[in-house]
């Protein structure tokens, strides 16, 4: 019998990718989708994080660096998506269940209704330990960073930013409650070239997971998977302030 395997997503480009990339060796039952959080609200909770004069350089990262980066972007991107085959083609409708948040009684009692042996989380709220005890199937992440070295966000740049190549690439791991806390599954390396950047870097990492993915999803069928454990030492990290790009673009040359 097949395994039943869905997707948890928060996202819907890169989730594509991996829908597509996987189609092809596992039955994927369902992709559900939440709604996002508003921007206001993930900036306001991260305040409390890091500080106020973080977030706002995080803002003007956001308002006045990504759209500069994109427009230059494009070819590279274009060459990625086609060197790793990568498909962007609309998953089905039929495949795809619209909830409000992943975490909610009615989107447990929908996964509970499914019970998968796999959820593949992508880019979602952080899980509840209600939501991770409900079936006794597994959820596992796919993170864009080496664990447990660069938690949170853009783990490749960050990476790159230390002088760190050897761990510039995506980890497959467990999900508990923690953010990028579960047991390692596996791991693999993304090649940088002169022409990557902040905005190329994300489509390295999901070539990279699709190709963890198929590795890792049989062993947790077969249960034949050897895992390593998470330390939680490192910081958990976000994205870059407009200041701190700037210094390590000019400085350290790491777009």
């Amino acid at each position: 019998m097949k395994p039943k395997i869905i997707l948890l997503s928060g996202e819907k480009q890169f989730i594509r990718y991996i829908y597509n990339g996987l189609k092809n060796t596992f039955e994927i039952e369902a992709i559900i989708f939440e709604e996002r959080e508003s921007t206001d609200l993930i900036y306001k909770r991260r305040v409390k994080r890091i500080g106020i004069i973080n977030v706002w350089g995080q803002k003007l990262f956001d308002k006045f660096i990504i759209s500069r980066l994109l427009k230059s972007s494009i070819p590279r991107i274009h060459e990625i998506i086609k060197k790793f085959r990568l498909d962007s083609t609309r998953i089905p409708e039929e495949k795809v269940i619209q909830v409000v948040s992943i975490n909610h009684p009615d989107t447990i009692t929908l996964i509970q209704s499914i019970n998968p042996d796999i959820a593949i989380v992508s880019s979602t709220r952080i899980l509840t330990k209600r939501l991770i005890n409900s079936i006794a199937g597994h959820f596992i992440n796919v993170h864009s960073g080496i664990l447990p070295e660069y938690r949170g966000y853009s783990g490749g740049y960050w990476a790159l930013v230390n002088g760190d190549r050897k761990n510039v690439g995506s980890t497959i791991h467990f999900v508990n409650e923690k953010i990028d806390m579960g047991s390692i599954l596996c791991q693999g390396t993304i090649d940088i070239e002169l022409s990557d950047n902040y905005l190329t870097y994300a489509f390295l990492h999901v070539a990279k997971e699709i190709e963890l993915l198929k590795k890792a999803i049989p062993q947790v069928i077969k249960k034949e998977f050897q895992i390593t454990q998470n330390e939680i030492k490192y910081k958990l990290r976000y994205g870059p302030t407009i200041w701190g790009y700037v210094f390590n673009r000019f400085v350290r040359n790491i777009k």
